[in-house]
């Protein structure tokens, strides 16, 4: 019988070990509690006699279980009872006389209790005690009459239980049991004659089963059965079979807010604002959580990438659902509509300068211009007319022979005549201006007659601050040169200038990045490659242009794009 019980409490502890893996919190219902129960049942002996009778029995216990907050739970209990045994059909190797016997039991005993909570409803249980009993055996022969033989025999004994049921707990405060046990006495005397073959060695027992009524009191409430006591849970109302952590609170696995048994999206990182649901937020709604769009505003219905931004197939900054022209090559600007923007080309002049000799074109010593000096007045003014945004300053120069206020005087004729002479032929006078030098910006020796007759001219410059196109020298060295963006004029096919020095435009991104790359890859081939910002009124946003440069002449500028355009 020792066995059975040492088996029985192993399983019991497997079964526990096992549900440790998928229980987080549990509070048995029997954690902490009194127990006060009244039980009856039926006796069952196994003695010397040939057949056993069922008797009646009846027992109280009062128990404590200890505070667990597993399914396996430990007590103790106190108990006594009242009852009977009986037999009949005659003893086995007795005496003829003894027909039957019938005791009475008075016993009371303790020993531990094991519970496990199959449910906070069903517990089966197993319990071992050890006992005081005292019987009073009456044997009677086939007459009624009494036979004891042996009442010189002590009615005191040990009685040793092993007893196996079930607890159900119709509230917290009231249940049933029903068990069966088994009662072992080291001793062949509970029928008052020991067999006359084993000589006492054959121990008699008996079996027994109870049913009864339990009312339990104390413990531990927790009020929403989730295995953290109200006194701890500071989440008290979670809702039946949602696992919370040891403050009784639902787990939040990813700490975003929303407990695991809500959060359709668990393993959310950590920081990351998400919605009812424990998703990451999606503000524009188009698949890709916030955390993660660099487009945070996509209109609705607009497909789009990875990153949350729409998609744009030729790479020009502008977005297919918006883009006019889908098919652009790469490092085109475009305008808003994702179209090629049109090169706005600026003309460069013909000649910004022109001079007239003053002993070619003027009679010696007066203002009046002689006849071969009208072909080339004329050339000059078809030049402005064609330019009308320009403006000219007519400068009237002398030599140092004679008078420096006469000279003077005469310079400033000269300009006049020039000046008239052009305003008669539809020039606009406030595109005009003159000024008489007389000797002070000599362009050559006076000493001889050659400086001179250089010295002796009038000059015809312009002077358009807007497109600032004034002559300029050829240039050799720009390492000290700062080129102005500012006033720079498209001359055509992407090649720019200030007024002084020519860049050619290689392409245009969006992405700086990708501009730095391909400047980087121009520079290793020997070129003079950089990086200007473009944020236009036409264009959508800030570009990058990769410009190579600086060039005096135009035709230089065209033959390094041409010797280029292969490295892109």
């Amino acid at each position: 019988m020792r066995n059975y019980i040492l088996i029985i409490f192993l399983l019991a502890v497997s079964v526990e070990l096992h549900s440790q893996s998928d229980r987080h919190n549990y509070l048995n219902p029997l954690s902490g509690k009194f127990g006060l129960g009244l039980e009856g049942g039926a006796a069952y002996s196994k003695t010397d006699f040939k057949t056993g009778e069922l008797d009646l029995l009846s027992r109280i216990y009062f128990e404590h279980t200890f505070l667990t907050t597993s399914p396996l739970s430990f007590g103790i209990r106190a108990f006594a009872g009242y009852g009977f045994l009986s037999g009949k059909d005659g003893a086995t190797f007795r005496l003829p006389e003894a027909e039957s016997f019938r005791t009475n039991m008075i016993y009371a005993g303790f020993g531990p209790v094991m519970n496990y909570a199959i449910s906070d409803y069903v517990l089966p249980f197993i319990s071992i005690g050890a006992s005081y009993l005292n019987i009073d055996p009456q044997l009677k022969d086939q007459t009624g009459a009494n036979v004891n033989y042996n009442n010189k025999f002590s009615p005191h004994f040990l009685l040793l239980t092993g007893e196996f049921g079930f607890r159900f707990l119709f509230t917290e405060n009231f249940g049933m049991n029903i068990s069966a046990a088994v009662n072992y006495v080291n001793s062949d005397n509970l029928d008052d004659i020991p067999n006359l073959v084993t000589q006492g060695t054959d121990k008699d027992m008996f079996f027994s089963g109870f049913a009864g009524i339990n009312f339990y009191f104390g413990g531990i409430t927790d009020s929403d059965g989730d295995g953290v006591p109200d006194k701890k849970d500071l989440c008290p109302d979670t809702p039946p079979g949602v696992i919370v952590d040891e403050f009784g609170c639902p787990v939040d696995t990813d700490r975003d807010g929303v407990p695991d048994y809500l959060d359709k999206c668990p393993n959310t990182p950590v920081n990351i604002p998400v919605d009812e649901n424990g998703c990451p937020s999606d503000a524009d709604g188009d698949g890709v959580p916030d955390f993660r769009d660099l487009c945070p505003d996509t209109p609705a219905g607009v497909p789009v990438d990875e990153r949350g931004c729409p998609f744009d197939g030729d790479g020009d900054g502008i977005p297919d659902y918006k883009d006019l022209c889908p098919d652009t090559p790469p490092g085109v600007e475009v305008d808003k509509w994702g179209c090629e923007i049109k090169e706005e080309v600026t003309e460069i002049l013909p000649e910004t300068k022109f001079v007239l000799s003053g002993s070619l074109n003027f009679e010696s010593g007066k203002a009046a211009l002689l006849p071969g000096a009208l072909p080339e007045l004329d050339k000059m003014a078809t030049v402005m007319k064609e330019y009308p945004d320009t403006r000219w300053r007519i400068e009237g120069h002398t030599d140092n022979t004679g008078s420096y206020t006469l000279n003077k005087q005469l310079s400033q004729e000269r300009a006049l005549t020039v000046f008239n002479y052009f305003t008669s032929k539809g020039i606009d006078k406030n595109r005009l201006e003159m000024i008489g030098y007389g000797p002070d910006n000599p362009i050559a020796d006076n000493s001889t007659e050659t400086g001179k007759s250089l010295n002796r001219r009038v000059a015809i410059v312009m002077i358009d601050e807007k497109t600032n196109f004034s002559y300029t020298p050829g240039m050799t060295d720009l390492s000290d040169y700062k080129y102005n963006q500012l006033s720079e004029k498209n001359v055509g096919g992407m090649i720019f200038t200030d007024g002084r020095v020519y860049s050619v435009q290689i392409s245009s991104w969006r992405e700086r990045s990708k501009a730095e790359s391909q400047a980087n890859k121009l520079k290793s081939a020997g070129y003079n490659a950089f990086v200007v910002e473009a944020a236009l009124s036409q264009l959508d946003g800030k570009w990058y242009r990769v410009r190579v440069g600086f060039y005096d002449t135009l035709t230089e500028a065209k033959r390094v794009k041409e010797r280029i355009i292969n490295i892109k």
